[in-house]
């Protein structure tokens, strides 16, 4: 903790940042939230057909 004090007492107060650095620090942010979402988010299987064969050409009654 010491360690961490001494090195938040060491940074400057002020500091010019342009805006080329703002946005690109902005860019990559959004960007990181993007990645790690995908990859934190929980796992879902989507369907899109409901796979009840209604479309099948062939029925059960053909085969019997």
């Amino acid at each position: 903790m010491k360690k961490i004090k001494a090195f938040w007492e060491s940074l400057e107060d002020m500091a010019t940042v342009s805006r080329r650095e703002l946005f690109l620090e902005v860019v990559c942010c959004l960007l990181a939230g993007f990645v790690l979402g995908i990859l934190f988010s929980p796992k879902k299987t989507t369907m899109i057909a409901s796979n009840n064969k209604s479309g099948c050409l062939h029925t059960e009654e053909e085969e019997e």
